[in-house]
């Protein structure tokens, strides 16, 4: 006799193979309306069951877990009725097949990233361009960021894919074509596709620590900031630029050479660019021959005194003389042999009082320019200006330098 219990275990296995051999996971990606309907409830019930996406896959767990790529689908546009009532399969099958790669785990799923991006969703959606997905995807911290569009267009019922690879900065395109958005082949084949395009551009990440004595410090890797003075990162494998910049500091460059899977520590100490008017730095730069500073009045030289001018003016005074007199003498010598000299009255007093120029002359412009070259020589220069009698008080050095004034005049 037939236990009932097994005959019936039995039924409900030959049941439900044809429905794993057809879409996997629990999905009927046939064309039959009524299997439609009930798929999409067992559908509806699987992502319930598994809010990520991942179609039951869990990559969360095992070791580096925390450095595989980052991977979200912000959603599908639809702008056919027909393609917008099977949108919710699409999606769900999307990110099975990208997860099922184990190349990468989730960053957000559609309805996460809707809610996140907020009024950009619509903008990220519709955009196939690396300039507007790379705000998306860093709001949502993807490594790879996927927007999908299923239209009827002239070869029919098209899907594009674009995938931005945050890594490269670059956007790639994959284009799938199919007879119906219900058709199960063409939605396996998306789905193949977008599998092959994750696995191909999925690196494992490297994590890198990097530990600065400013705390200010921006921290970047080429154009992205990582942070502002200690943070962690995962970054991509391979070869990275590290930039810590701060302002009055200089600007520290690294090359970073990263494998998959490692993690990197890296201490920066910025080097102060220059140095704070009251620093020690300062007083150091302040004692340098190069940078020293005058600390009162220049000395003067021996062109700033009076005395050298009035003794140039002196010697002037005797050149002069001197050629006034040799006219003279020439005209006394002209003597004829009885020892008389033929001359005039009227030149006689023009030559007399040429004389008497000539002498005076002399006699001053010496006296001038010996008193001046005496004061020149022995008495020393001053290396700041004398100050007045009434700036000086009444000390005893004020009242000296009145009285030196009122003797030679203020000449010298």
């Amino acid at each position: 006799m037939r236990n009932p219990f097994v005959v019936a275990a039995v039924l409900l296995a030959l049941a439900s193979g044809p429905a794993r051999a057809q879409g996997g996971f629990g999905l009927d990606l046939s064309s039959d309306p009524n299997a439609q309907q009930s798929n999409e409830q067992t559908e509806e019930s699987s992502e319930e069951a598994s809010p990520d996406g991942s179609m039951g896959l869990d990559l969360s767990s095992g070791p580096g877990a925390d450095l595989v790529p980052r991977f979200a689908l912000v959603g599908l546009d639809t702008p056919e009725r027909a393609g917008a009532a099977a949108a919710k399969r699409w999606v769900g099958w999307l990110q099975g097949a990208a997860f099922r790669t184990g190349k990468v785990v989730r960053a957000a799923t559609s309805a996460e990233a809707r809610q996140q991006l907020g009024n950009d969703y619509a903008t990220a959606l519709r955009c196939a361009e690396a300039s507007c997905l790379s705000g998306a995807a860093d709001t949502l911290d993807a490594d790879l960021l996927t927007t999908a569009r299923l239209s009827l267009e002239d070869e029919g019922w098209t899907l594009r894919l674009w995938t931005f690879d945050r890594d490269k900065g670059v956007v790639e395109t994959d284009v799938v074509t199919g007879r119906k958005p219900t058709d199960s082949t063409f939605i396996r084949e998306a789905g193949e596709t977008l599998a092959k395009r994750v696995t191909a551009l999925a690196r494992p990440r490297a994590m890198l620590k990097v530990a600065c004595n400013v705390s200010r410090a921006v921290v970047r890797v080429g154009s992205r900031v990582l942070g502002v003075g200690t943070v962690e990162a995962k970054l991509p494998p391979g070869d990275n630029q590290i930039v810590v910049e701060a302002d009055d500091y200089n600007t520290y460059t690294k090359t970073v050479t990263l494998t998959p899977g490692e993690t990197k520590e890296l201490s920066v100490r910025l080097e102060f660019s220059g140095a704070a008017p009251e620093s020690p730095l300062a007083e150091l730069d302040e004692r340098t021959p190069a940078k020293k500073k005058s600390s009162g009045p220049s000395k003067p030289t021996i062109f700033s005194r009076p005395a050298l001018y009035t003794t140039v003016l002196g010697l002037a005074a005797v050149g002069a003389g001197v050629a006034m007199g040799l006219p003279l003498r020439e005209r006394t010598l002209r003597i004829d042999r009885q020892g008389v000299v033929d001359i005039n009255r009227r030149d006689y007093e023009s030559l007399r009082q040429n004389a008497l120029i000539s002498t005076a002359l002399m006699a001053g412009g010496g006296a001038v320019a010996a008193g001046s070259l005496a004061w020149l020589i022995i008495v020393p220069q001053r290396s700041a200006p004398a100050s007045s009698p009434v700036a000086s008080g009444t000390g005893g050095s004020g009242r000296g330098d009145m009285a030196l004034h009122l003797v030679v005049g203020g000449s010298f």
